[in-house]
């Protein structure tokens, strides 16, 4: 990594991406010097934010609306909590860039310790590169599933038009049926449908991308953990002055409280996209039931979807986990110090490191280490073994038949 880059500089690329999705209007969030961010209630990112969140407000209350309409069952209420969650994510990404400059200076400050020698020699971990190939990776992914979906409705939409012979034009029907809370509230007009897809894009964004922020946040703690441990390994087994131990702990306790801080300033955001998971793939796979033996544009853009949402998940909390596996790393390097070299700094860094966990969090209700994924495999193999015994296959199919 280059002298001089932090964090800040190694992200700002991709959090300016994701301003265009309304998401964390900050100003000047690509300045080379992070005294620069400012929050503005009035400045043009904040305004242009702020319509967008109207705007998915407004469509919020057209689900709300027609779901009165047509009634409550399992598949409105996956819809409405859709919603919900990405309004919950705009609003909670609008909280963070309250405190974004703050966040980013104290970061900035525990930075500095590591980009100087001696932690300048273990800076292989490339921060910059691990962010943008996540993140391209999940996008692209989140592109390809957003693609699939858009087919599917195509497809299912030409169907029915066909089938019930309806004379309408081709994309008044796919409107129709992607966003039928919408349709009897703002009439079909050819001109209005990019402006549609856009604030479509707008919701369905945050869903994808707080994963990729929560890998980003992990992947910026994570290297710095990394550059501890590595000062540390490099002095295995060797007998060290006790003002050497002394600096460690003072930079591990630095990190610490950087941690603390990002852990209470994004705990709504890792509550939120944890549970959103969760219950997509679960949804999803209920839908399983009803998924066996259609046509082949269905089946892929279900397993896709599927199969995508369990791989982000995983691979979000191994990213955010990699910040305890280096705690842990360096737990297992001091129980390698001679005992001649054991001194009270030594014990005190040691028992620091034995009495508190160093993870991102959920609100406290969860940890993200590697047993999350365990926790969370079984809760679904659970749910499926549960479902597979209750529902009957026979009666749950796709919907063939439109009139």
């Amino acid at each position: 990594m280059p002298q001089g880059e932090t964090f800040y500089r190694a992200a700002s690329q991709v959090l300016f991406i994701s301003q265009i999705y309304g998401l964390l209007p900050v100003s000047n969030i690509r300045s080379p010097d992070v005294r620069n961010i400012k929050f503005r209630w009035l400045s043009p990112r904040a305004i242009y934010s702020g319509i967008i969140l109207i705007l998915n407000f407004c469509e919020f209350a057209a689900v709300i609306r027609y779901i009165t309409v047509v009634g409550i069952n399992f598949h409105t209420s996956s819809s409405l909590a859709l919603y919900v969650v990405c309004l919950l994510e705009h609003v909670f990404f609008w909280r963070l860039a309250i405190n974004w400059r703050s966040i980013m200076k104290q970061w900035c400050q525990v930075e500095q310790l590591f980009l100087s020698i001696p932690y300048r020699f273990y800076d292989e971990y490339n921060m910059k590169r691990r962010i943008n190939i996540v993140v391209g990776l999940i996008m692209s992914s989140a592109l390809v599933e957003h693609c699939l979906l858009l087919g599917n409705s195509f497809n299912l939409s030409n169907l029915e038009r066909t089938q019930c012979k309806i004379n309408s034009s081709y994309l008044e029907i796919i409107y129709k049926w992607e966003r039928p809370h919408l349709y009897h509230v703002l009439p079909y007009n050819i001109w209005m449908m990019p402006f549609v897809e856009f604030i479509n894009e707008t919701i369905a964004y945050p869903r994808s991308f707080t994963d990729c922020f929560l890998m980003i946040i992990g992947i910026g703690l994570a290297a710095r953990f990394h550059q501890l441990h590595r000062r540390i390994a490099a002095v295995h087994k060797k007998v060290m002055p006790a003002i050497f131990w002394t600096e460690v702990r003072q930079h591990y306790l630095a990190l610490k409280r950087l941690v603390r801080l990002l852990d209470g300033a994004i705990a709504p955001l890792v509550l939120l996209a944890f549970g959103n998971n969760m219950s997509f793939i679960c949804f999803q796979l209920f839908n399983s039931f009803k998924n066996i033996g259609v046509d082949a544009i269905v089946m892929i853009a279900f397993w896709y979807s599927l199969i995508f949402a369990v791989i982000r998940t995983t691979l979000t909390i191994f990213v955010t986990a990699s910040i305890n596996d280096y705690e842990l790393k360096i737990i297992t390097a001091l129980r390698d110090v001679p005992s001649k070299a054991w001194t009270t700094e030594v014990q005190r860094f040691s028992e620091q490191l034995g009495n508190d966990m160093t993870a991102l969090s959920g609100n406290g209700f969860f940890y993200l280490t590697r047993q999350l994924v365990l926790a969370m495999g079984t809760t679904i193999i659970t749910y499926e073994l549960m479902i597979s015994d209750v529902i009957n296959q026979a009666t749950i199919r796709q919907r063939t038949v439109y009139c």
